[in-house]
């Protein structure tokens, strides 16, 4: 059984994730706990941490009221595989406290809201949804605010070719009883080498056991691009890649693929943290 945990900030765009989630727990007999994180802060003077207490306090009573009524207007008419669970915390950081507790209730899978940006927006809005990319271990769905639930018949999974026999293999878990068909996409920007690295990959996925997959190498100077186009070429239904630990150049000039494509990409994407 799938645990699915969804942080929810009770805004629209978090109603999304809630409702997607839903319908995919429902097809993978999973169940759902929402999680909404008081953000709470330690004043150095004891009176004024009475008084902090104290609010803390009221922000939990107002944010349960809120959730219950959320999950009311999400639930209605709609069948659950199991009821879903509400989770109120305290915590100094959501990033921090969204990792503890994904551990402490051994979660399978977070599943957040993602709002389109582009350029500068980027930079000045970021996302709590790419932060969380960025710090857990437990993979993260970020759901489009336009984002609706099918299926996974049709996945895309992109790769830079550096672990694809272990990814392919956290993968499967996830898509296999769904009988997805994996889309395995590699861009290059040379012709030349479209054939060693189809040789390498085929490789790959024959060490896997995994027979329902296509091997694609694509020329393009523009990853995000050619990554864009395949998804819209085959209408896929998911869109699938692994980070890793940025470098110092990657940090400062925004070089992170995952990221980017959580921001741009019109369906949902599963990013997973290379380990």
């Amino acid at each position: 059984m799938l645990n699915i945990l969804v942080p929810t900030d009770l805004s629209d765009l978090s109603k999304v994730a809630i409702e997607y989630a839903i319908k995919m727990a429902n097809k993978l007999d999973g169940n759902i706990t929402l999680l909404h994180v008081v953000t709470v802060i330690q004043p150095t003077r004891a009176t004024m941490r009475i008084k902090f207490k104290s609010l803390e306090q009221e922000l939990v009573d107002t944010a349960k009221e809120d959730l219950d009524h959320l999950l009311a207007e999400v639930s209605k008419g709609r069948k659950l595989s199991q009821p879903i669970k509400i989770k109120i915390v305290k915590g100094t950081s959501f990033n921090a406290t969204v990792k503890r507790e994904a551990k402490k209730l051994r979660i399978g899978l977070i599943v957040m809201g993602t709002r389109g940006a582009s350029g500068l927006k980027k930079y000045v809005l970021g996302s709590s949804t790419t932060s969380v990319i960025e710090v857990s271990s437990v993979p993260v769905l970020a759901v489009p605010e336009l984002g609706a639930f099918k299926n996974f018949k049709n996945v895309v999974y992109a790769t830079d070719l550096k672990h694809v026999e272990k990814e392919i293999k956290t993968l499967l878990p996830y898509l296999e009883i769904s009988g997805s068909t994996i889309h395995l996409i590699h861009v290059t920007n040379a012709q030349k080498n479209v054939l060693s690295i189809e040789a390498k990959i085929d490789a790959s996925v024959m060490k896997s056991g995994y027979g329902n997959v296509i091997v694609r190498v694509l020329v393009n100077k523009n990853v995000d691009h050619a990554i864009e186009s395949y998804v819209e070429a085959i209408n896929a239904d998911l869109l699938t890649m692994f980070t890793h630990e940025p470098s110092f150049y990657e940090k400062m000039f925004d070089r992170s693929m995952t990221r980017k494509m959580a921001f741009q990409s019109k369906i949902p994407l599963l990013a997973f943290k290379q380990r």
